[in-house]
């Protein structure tokens, strides 16, 4: 019985032990949000294994990380977190990660670039016209600030690929500064300089409706389930939705649109008003097939830019 009780103490000593060891399958570069995971992975290739910690199509807002992630946290060389607002299940960044493990909050990795104008970006729900840092990253120009930080953090965890990890962040970062001006050359001029579109969602664009020059109408202006939404709330915005004299109202993209849907039927069987749904991303995550076709943030943004044009006339639906 002695005998059995010494093995019994030993297996369970070994289990501990290769449980304390880093797993060698386990990612080398942890990330909470699909923005900062993009860049990760961009800028790594093939060198380094970038996860993402949300479930493909989850809601960021409501997520919380289990024992499993919090492993693989410790485990990680790098972990980038997108913000104490937004990672609220982070209480204490110090007790993050394991002995070795640089921890970054994504939201002190750019300086905020100069827009020279007014904000343009509110919602019926708030009388609040401030700038909107908690989501920083729909800013392109924040987003190039961020994959360098990225790339000084990658480049620190493993030198040896220096001169491959500038490389893949340069070319990146190319794609999406070209991007930027061809935007910035649209929106931020005549005549679609400080055009309305209407957003049936959460206030999260309030960074891109200022880098561009255009007004962004949210439908509230926190993260809000449509199920909480009051009758009144939807009618008054569908009614100012009515008087602008636009065809076009925005969803947000991985969030169940019952609140444009209710808009949109209700003007058309009672006003005879027709409406087109669009589709914005707030880059914080991605369907599977999103996933599986490999798509970017420059992806996104470029999408985002083509449906704002179909909603201002600038090029047709079906073009």
């Amino acid at each position: 019985m002695k005998k059995i009780t010494v093995y019994i103490l030993l297996l369970l000593s070994t289990f501990a032990l290769v449980s304390c060891q880093k797993d060698n399958d386990s990612p080398d570069i942890v990330t909470t949000m699909f923005t900062h995971y993009d860049f990760a992975r961009q800028i790594a290739g093939d060198k380094l294994e970038v996860s993402l910690l949300i479930p493909l199509g989850a809601d960021i807002h409501s997520f919380e990380a289990s024992s499993r992630d919090m492993v693989e946290i410790n485990q990680s060389k790098l972990f980038l977190f997108t913000s104490l607002e937004i990672d609220n299940w982070i209480k204490d960044p110090k007790t993050i990660g394991g002995s070795d493990t640089i921890v970054l909050d994504m939201s002190n990795s750019f300086t905020e670039s100069a827009h020279n104008h007014l904000s343009l970006n509110t919602s019926i729900l708030s009388d609040e016209h401030e700038h909107d840092e908690l989501h920083y990253w729909v800013d392109p120009l924040n987003a190039l600030q961020m994959i360098d930080y990225i790339l000084d953090h990658i480049i620190l965890i493993d030198p040896d690929y220096t001169s491959y990890y500038q490389m893949n962040a340069n070319l990146y970062k190319d794609q999406m500064h070209s991007l930027h001006l061809e935007i910035d050359q649209v929106l931020s001029n005549e005549p679609y300089k400080d055009s309305i579109i209407y957003f049936a969602g959460h206030n999260a664009l309030g960074a891109f409706a200022e880098r561009y020059h255009i007004h962004i109408e949210s439908l509230f202006s926190e993260f809000k389930p449509d199920d909480d939404l009051t009758s009144s709330e939807i009618i008054n915005f569908s009614n100012l939705v009515q008087a602008s004299n636009t065809h076009y109202l925005f969803t947000e993209a991985l969030i169940e649109p019952k609140a444009a849907i209710a808009i949109k039927e209700s003007l058309e069987s009672n006003e005879r008003y027709e409406l087109t749904l669009l589709e914005l991303h707030t880059y914080h995550n991605l369907n599977q097939k999103d996933w599986e076709a490999n798509v970017t943030y420059v992806d996104l943004l470029q999408n985002n830019f083509e449906q704002i044009k179909i909603a201002l006339g600038i090029i047709n639906s079906n073009d």
